[in-house]
């Protein structure tokens, strides 16, 4: 796994909060001033001992930083961001020439740190099969699902926010007018950086709310969510609006032609807690990283405090498997409350990309995937699309239950759709594919059952 040289992310243990150091973003956009020191104890002596002088800043933005005016985003962190330690999280750069695994293993050993990873770089998940296509609408991979048969039944819910986290979208394209709220950028990587054969081909941008899609992996999860319905199928979750957070740029990789999209872990925490905060109900996460990349200079797994955070919240998860083929764990499919979706093509059969494993909850059509990109409309197989399937449906469930004046959480949105999921196809190897094949339809209709039922217990109670 690639880690960007000279950056730590350092959780320090409670009663080590630090003081007056000001939040990531704020030190981003010009709100506030990095601090060059975290402790003025141990932690700041193993640093200097290895990579001489560091700027400091909190990794996480508070909940209410925003009530408290700009350059306060260090401020005001409520009872849940302490318990999780996201208020005592901090972002570390130093010379990129110091070793990276010797300053790890130094802060690990500390009593004031709770705990320490280099700043991962993370790549979304995109199967090799991706090119321009001519739109079109009636395609297998919708009818498969029943898309058609259950915006009839459900238009979805206009107040409800989707956030999608992922490398921004194409805001001007026509399919998504109209479609989304305003974004924010936690990109951090600045335009230009390289590391071995890897390049940034846009990265950090001034404005906060830029989140322009450069690589088109964001646009093409984007409009499978909310398109409007110009040239393919309307997005599946219905009348919903979209919320992107642009937490991946794109980069090129020597040798190849196509760009892909990468981005640090820690924007991507960071640009995950504020799609929270910015109230998203269902989230969707097209991005990952395999566990046979956490060695043992850093076996901390990411992402798991922002997505209790994010639970905590009664967000609803939804993350990509993997296109690995192989029966393996990605973070954070693979953590407790996610929703982790593989994909199958227009035969009901398992692609042969997905990755496999325990945790998959169900699949949805990933195969050669027609929706809109940065240029006109592309084709694109991998379970990256196929995630936002399950998103869309994730909205259109709470939708439902609202109709019935119910709530609906993230376990009971996971259960409906896997024991409504629809059979694979016959005489081929399913296991770690999860339970099914999403049905629309027939998740709704089990919504539709299970509220009815507790309407039927609320009225013989009263």
């Amino acid at each position: 796994m690639r880690a960007a040289p000279g950056h730590v992310v350092v959780r320090t243990r409670p009663g080590w909060e630090g003081e007056d150091i000001a939040a990531h973003r704020d030190v981003r956009h010009g709100l506030a001033a990095a601090a060059c020191s975290i402790d003025g104890g141990s932690i700041d002596d193993a640093i200097r001992r290895r990579a001489g002088a560091m700027s400091v800043a909190r990794a996480f933005y508070s909940r209410r930083g925003l009530d408290l005016g700009g350059g306060r985003g260090d401020r005001g962190y409520d009872d849940l961001e302490h318990e999780l330690g996201l208020s005592r999280t901090f972002r570390i750069a130093f010379d990129p020439r110091a070793p990276i695994g010797p300053v790890v293993e130094d802060l690990a050993a500390l009593d004031a740190v709770e705990s320490v990873t280099p700043a991962y770089i993370c790549a979304s998940p995109v199967a090799p099969a991706v090119g321009a296509a001519q739109p079109r609408k009636g395609d297998r991979a919708r009818a498969l699902i029943g898309a058609a048969r259950a915006a009839a039944l459900e238009p979805g819910d206009l107040s409800l926010i989707v956030g999608l986290v992922d490398s921004g979208v194409d805001f001007d394209h026509p399919e998504l007018v109209g479609r989304l709220r305003p974004g924010v950028s936690s990109v951090a990587l600045k335009p230009g950086w390289s590391e071995g054969d890897l390049r940034v081909i846009s990265g950090a941008r001034p404005s906060l709310q830029d989140i322009a899609d450069d690589e088109g992996h964001g646009t093409g999860c984007a409009a499978l969510l909310a398109a409007i319905g110009v040239a393919i199928e309307p997005g599946v979750a219905g009348i919903a609006r979209l919320l992107p957070i642009r937490a991946l740029c794109g980069a090129i990789v020597t040798g190849r032609r196509a760009a892909t999209a990468i981005g640090l872990l820690p924007d991507i925490d960071s640009g995950l807690k504020t799609c929270v905060d910015l109230g998203a109900r269902v989230i969707n996460m097209s991005f990952g990283t395999p566990e046979s990349d956490l060695d043992g200079t850093s076996p901390h797994i990411p992402h798991v405090e922002v997505v209790r955070y994010a639970l905590a919240h009664d967000c609803i998860l939804v993350a990509a498997s993997g296109n690995t083929g192989r029966a393996e764990r990605f973070f954070p499919a693979a953590l407790p409350g996610v929703i982790a979706v593989g994909a199958v093509d227009d035969d009901r059969r398992p692609a042969s990309f997905t990755t496999r494993g325990d945790h998959v909850a169900l699949s949805a059509p990933g195969v050669r995937i027609v929706t809109a990109g940065i240029d006109g409309y592309v084709e694109h197989s991998g379970t990256s699309f196929a995630a936002p399937f399950v998103t869309g449906a994730c909205a259109l469930l709470v939708a439902r239950a609202a109709r019935w004046s119910r709530p609906l959480g993230p376990a009971a949105v996971r259960r409906i759709l896997v024991e409504s999921a629809q059979r694979f196809a016959g005489g081929v190897d399913t296991t770690g594919c999860g339970a099914g094949i999403l049905d629309l339809p027939a998740a709704l209709a089990a919504v539709d059952a299970l509220c009815r039922e507790d309407h039927d217990t609320d009225a013989a109670a009263a």
